[in-house]
């Protein structure tokens, strides 16, 4: 059996406006809860936020495009990716005030994110594999 990564012929075009938008909320949704650390309110509608920018994510890679399991796990890992590391960055540039330590605070967690990038490639992968093939059991019974 040969793993092959094949994207679909839409190219990365379109995963441009999907993976900023995810950075964008992602980095909101991160910055709420630092700017008034005491409510519980604004923690929780960020974290509703990156939720409903994650599924959005999740919804254009499984049935917008017609990637291969490896490939929309990829695309979804790397802009889970792009937009965990601008959000570390911004927001350690908030808490510090500088460029130097946001930098650092910034690599500090790189390899866990790294570590939990590539988990969620493949589980993410099997998600949307999982979802497409439900998807078409529903529709051929329907």
């Amino acid at each position: 059996m040969d793993i092959e990564i094949q994207f679909s012929r839409d190219g990365v075009g379109t995963m441009v406006v999907p993976g900023l938008a995810y950075a964008g909320v992602r980095t909101l949704s991160k910055l709420l809860p630092s700017l008034v650390p005491t409510s519980v309110t604004l923690a929780m509608l960020g974290a509703i936020l990156w939720l409903a920018a994650a599924l959005y994510l999740f919804f254009i890679v499984t049935w917008q495009r017609d990637d291969n399991w490896l490939a929309a796990g990829l695309i979804l890992g790397a802009c889970m990716f792009a937009g965990a590391l601008s959000s570390d960055f911004i927001v350690g540039l908030l808490d510090t005030n500088s460029l130097s330590g946001a930098v650092l605070s910034t690599v500090g967690s790189l390899v866990g994110l790294l570590v939990r990038t590539l988990v969620l490639i493949l589980a993410s992968g099997g998600l949307v594999w999982g979802a497409r093939w439900l998807t078409s059991e529903l529709r051929a019974t329907a």
